[in-house]
């Protein structure tokens, strides 16, 4: 069965790779943030609700070519799709490239586009449907039958909405939370990256750096067992006090050296620690750092700083390449080889994203196995 989902627009890679992974989706392809693709029933009706990046779900029902498209609406059977009411939405999914490029087509382009929009109208293509169901009746607000049109270069592609993601994510936005922390992922991200992973309900997921709880938070919802450990007393208590406040139940967390975890798990989704003006992985490796390096010094030199930080780095993937029976996502700066890193602790990158945050810091994302 072939159906749609519709990306959020911010994150389109992330959110590809999120559906991919979910469903274990193997044919596909990416129009915009238009993700088709073919996938068994079963698969789409265990968890469409554990996406984080699709804000909505379709039943492919046709494509064709924008010169074609009346005559196939005419000709389809919409009695077979129709419940109750029905309305006709239409979404142009190429917008930037009748209003973003600069080249010598671009007037031209533009006219195109408004010609399309106006040959195509909402209530011009409705009318179509309507003469073809037996007992029509439009609904605007609120219809059980919404079929909608997604107008991509020259091709339509039609799809009927079978599930909508109302999860409200702002919600749990870190300054949200009772214990805030100004680097903490946003909730939709902390979920996808739980996600592709590829971890299913009955797993347990580690965060061995947990601080406070966002991957551990997004996974509890999901009901995955989950394990978090943070060198930071304050840390734990404050990610424990996160985690009842949205009433997850099934979690341990540990103070601990993550450095010291001896301990298999199948899945392991973290964020490492990596602030250049901080001394944070002092904490895990006092004995073995150079006094020269100390917080001081870190501040004045940043390449002996991002040095000391890859060593520490290095350290923790060694161990993880001993505790890790599955998969893992790790995010990474990006002033650090995080490749040569992954290489020496022999892990296989199987994707990477990244994911801008300011001008000194861009966050890259590797899953690895």
């Amino acid at each position: 069965m072939t159906y749609i989902f519709l990306l959020s627009g911010d994150y389109i890679d992330l959110g590809k790779e999120e559906a991919l992974s979910l469903f274990d989706i193997k044919d596909s392809r990416l129009l915009n943030n238009l993700l088709i693709a073919e996938l068994g029933n079963e698969k789409l009706n265990k968890t469409p609700q554990r996406l984080a990046l699709t804000k909505y779900i379709y039943k492919f029902l046709f494509e064709s070519k924008i010169d074609d498209l009346i005559r196939i609406m005419k000709d389809f059977d919409w009695n077979s799709v129709y419940k109750g009411d029905f309305c006709v939405r239409v979404n142009y999914l190429d917008n930037s490239e009748y209003n973003n490029k600069k080249s010598i087509n671009e007037v031209s382009n533009k006219k195109l586009h408004i010609k399309i929009k106006k040959q195509f109208e909402e209530k011009q293509l409705a009318s179509y449907i309507w003469h073809k169901l037996s007992k029509p009746k439009v609904n605007l607000e609120n219809p059980k039958t919404l079929i909608e049109l997604f107008f991509y270069k020259n091709k339509v592609y039609c799809g009927l909405l079978i599930y909508e993601n109302k999860e409200n994510f702002e919600s749990r936005k870190s300054h949200l939370r009772p214990f805030p922390h100004p680097s903490s992922l946003n909730p939709k991200v902390a979920r996808a990256l739980v996600n592709i992973s590829g971890i299913k309900e009955n797993d347990v997921l580690l965060d061995p750096f947990c601080g406070t709880g966002g991957f551990l938070i997004e996974a509890g919802l999901m009901s995955i067992k989950i394990i978090g450990c943070d060198i930071s007393k304050m840390m734990v208590k404050g990610c424990i006090k996160n985690l009842k406040h949205f009433h997850i139940k099934n979690y341990k967390i540990i103070g601990k050296n993550a450095l010291q975890i001896s301990e298999k798990f199948d899945y392991v989704v973290t964020d490492l620690p990596y602030g250049l003006n901080s001394n944070v992985y002092l904490e895990y490796n006092k004995k073995s750092i150079n006094e020269k390096f100390n917080k001081i010094n870190l501040k004045i030199n940043k390449k002996n700083a991002i040095k000391n930080l890859e060593q520490f780095y290095l350290k923790f993937l060694k161990k993880l390449r001993k505790i890790l029976k599955k998969k893992a996502v790790i995010i990474f700066p990006s002033y650090v080889n995080y490749k040569k890193l992954l290489q020496k602790s022999k892990f296989k990158i199987e994707k990477e994203f990244e994911i801008y945050v300011h001008r000194s810091l861009t966050r890259k994302i590797v899953k690895i196995s």
